[in-house]
C-alpha cells in the first residue's frame, strides 16, 4: 500500500509540474504576443509620421 501511495504522490507532483510549466509556457507567449503587437503598432505609427 505504501508503494502506491508514493507511486500516487509522484504523480502528482509530475502533474503538478507539468501545469507549472505550461503555465509559464503561456505567460511567455503572451510575452512575445505583446511585444509583437507594440512593433506592429511602432510601424504604423512611423508610417502615419512619415506621411
Amino acid at each position: 500500500m505504501k508503494t502506491a501511495s508514493k507511486e500516487l504522490q509522484k504523480l502528482r507532483s509530475m502533474a503538478e509540474s507539468s501545469l507549472n510549466k505550461t503555465a509559464e509556457l503561456q505567460q511567455v507567449l503572451a510575452q512575445i504576443e505583446a511585444t509583437l503587437s507594440r512593433v506592429e503598432v511602432q510601424k504604423v505609427i512611423e508610417k502615419k509620421n512619415n506621411h
